[in-house]
């Protein structure tokens, strides 16, 4: 998930340590998570393992707001700190694996019930009760817009037991997942006092549940962690975890080069510094599949040409991805069709496809009146006369996106359709992009990391006027999406499920509020010669949806 922008509801994202494989399992309309017993294993090494971040990636607080859901390094801390219900497992089927909540069932998709372990303690030595879970799902969610999930809001919580609790939802829940995703499990003696104002404590002690405790946090420049050693599963192999700061890539580049650090927390590496690895002592260099996907959005609220469908489909078929990808991501990228990723059963294989192709972009304009009537090259729209001219919004800290939109620029010369680059700070981009009603843009370059079986990643296509606005980046508006949308999110039969992500994809194919461009590979340089044990997922070796590496990696012997 990119960091820096504040969202009005928010990602469904999660972390934190595999200690059993398992999954949900489903019976006669009950739904439920069981795991074995877990064996608690002798710590290995009291070893240093060291990760950086750049500063702009760098959190300032300890307070759980956006700088949680949304900074690289916050991404990280949290889950390491802070226990979960249940995480997402590895890949490649990124199941649901049970951590501080050893099952949950439930009949209807709506009321849940969920069963605590008997001895998960607090980083102070309290243990962890279903009181400390109906506080946290009853004031998180009231202490700032980032931690408003559909999955958490709750219309009724009640305490059964020490270790039982029952909730019911505003709305069903549906997947395959069960609810409570991505939420820190917070102690109510600590934070009790502070529960209509979570912004008020500075939180110096950040008290959790997780395998990991802080021992030091210097704002902006690092995290220090060290293992909980009573901790009530598995525990890491290494004793401390620090989270470094470095000013730029370059200064962390070469502090992973020269051993200070043993991988990047997060954002891989740019292809272009894949060369100053390669040959480097002690250093390998994994390329995993990406999670970032890069797409056009196009803003259907301009009085202009870009509301016009065939305009839009012009512009994809005038696109080569192809050489997007050769020349921005030197090869280190794939091509993108959907919010779904393409290895997942829930991706459509028979989207259509708007592979490059001019002479069919230069017809379609044609067909629909757009024809060069000036001269000029550019083609003229049928209702005013005037040049078929876009601004084209990027972020200038996005160096990888304006390389593409000078391309893109190029490229659509030849279909005769001028394109004026827009390149703002990251701040100024997300106010704009976020806000396509305002008009400060026809055209922005975006991209988010959806994850795996993300539900929340459609909501950028739910109709403005239908509740959308918050993540809805193009001003689209669509009845028939929104009731797929509605259904797929509650729908518990999985075959009915699909269908209705298949049926999305093909409307947003057809209506192209979003064209979508490439999918990042993840390039990660590791340091082999002192750790081994890194575990990849789909966006490398660390990112919010794997913590695996910290709890996996040990010396090598």
């Amino acid at each position: 998930m990119k960091n820096e922008k504040k969202l009005f509801f928010r990602v469904l994202i999660l972390m934190v340590i595999l200690l059993f494989s398992t999954s949900a399992l489903f019976a006669g309309g009950k739904k439920e998570g069981a795991a074995a017993p877990v064996q608690a294993k002798k710590a290995v090494s009291n070893a240093r393992f060291n990760v950086g971040f750049t500063s702009e990636e760098a959190i300032s607080t300890l307070i759980p707001d956006e700088s949680w859901q949304y900074v690289e390094m916050g991404c990280i801390f949290w889950p390491l700190v802070y226990d979960q219900l249940w995480i997402m497992g590895p890949a490649p089927d990124y199941k649901p694996i049970p951590m501080l909540a050893s099952s949950w069932e439930t009949k209807d998709h709506q009321t849940w019930i969920f069963h605590l372990r008997k001895n998960a303690v607090f980083h102070d030595g309290v243990p962890v009760t279903a009181e400390d879970v109906a506080f946290t799902l009853k004031y998180l969610p009231k202490s700032d817009p980032a931690w408003e999930f559909p999955d958490t809001d709750c219309k009724s919580i009640k305490v059964i037991d020490k270790y039982t609790i029952q909730f019911t939802l505003a709305d069903k829940h549906g997947g395959d997942y069960p609810p409570v995703y991505w939420t820190p499990i917070l102690p109510k003696h600590v934070w009790e006092p502070y529960k209509d104002d979570m912004h008020s404590f500075d939180n110096s002690q950040a008290i959790g549940s997780g395998p990991f405790k802080l021992k030091e946090f210097k704002s902006g420049q690092y995290i220090w962690l060290e293992r909980n050693d009573s901790y009530w599963g598995n525990k890491p192999n290494v004793g401390t975890v620090v989270l470094k700061t470095y000013g730029n890539s370059e200064a962390e580049y070469m502090a992973l080069k020269k051993g200070e650090i043993d991988m990047i927390g997060y954002n891989s590496i740019d292809p272009l510094a894949l060369k100053e690895f390669k040959g480097v002592k002690g250093v390998d260099v994994r390329i995993d599949p990406g999670i970032t996907i890069d797409w056009l959005s196009f803003n259907l609220h301009k009085k202009n040409a870009i509301t016009d469908v065939n305009v839009r489909k012009a512009i994809m078929y005038g696109i080569d991805t192809k050489r997007l990808i050769s020349v921005a991501f030197l090869g280190y990228a794939d091509p993108a069709d959907s919010f779904m990723y393409k290895e997942l059963p829930d991706h459509d294989p028979n989207l259509p496809q708007y592979t490059y192709n001019v002479d069919k972009a230069k017809s379609i304009l044609a067909a629909s009146g757009y024809k060069d009537t000036d001269g000029d090259g550019i083609v003229n729209d049928p209702k005013t006369g005037k040049d078929v001219v876009f601004e084209l919004l990027g972020p200038s800290d996005w160096s990888i996106e304006v390389k593409m939109i000078t391309l893109i620029k190029e490229q659509m010369k030849d279909i005769g359709i001028g394109i004026k680059p827009k390149i703002v700070d990251l701040d100024t981009f997300y106010d704009f992009w976020y806000a396509p009603d305002k008009d400060e843009f026809d055209i922005a370059i975006g991209n988010e990391e959806p994850g795996p079986h993300a539900d929340w990643i459609w909501e950028f296509a739910r109709s403005w006027n239908n509740g959308g606005e918050g993540w809805n980046c193009a001003y689209y508006n669509n009845a028939t999406f929104d009731n797929y949308l509605d259904d797929m999110t509650v729908q518990s039969d999985m075959q009915k499920r699909k269908a209705d992500l298949f049926k999305m994809q093909e409307i947003l194919s057809k209506d192209l509020p979003y064209g979508f461009l490439v999918r990042y590979k993840s390039i990660n340089p590791i340091r082999v010669d002192q750790f081994t044990g890194y575990t990849s997922t789909m966006g490398g070796v660390s990112t919010w949806i794997n913590p695996w590496s910290y709890f996996n990696v040990k010396p090598v012997q």
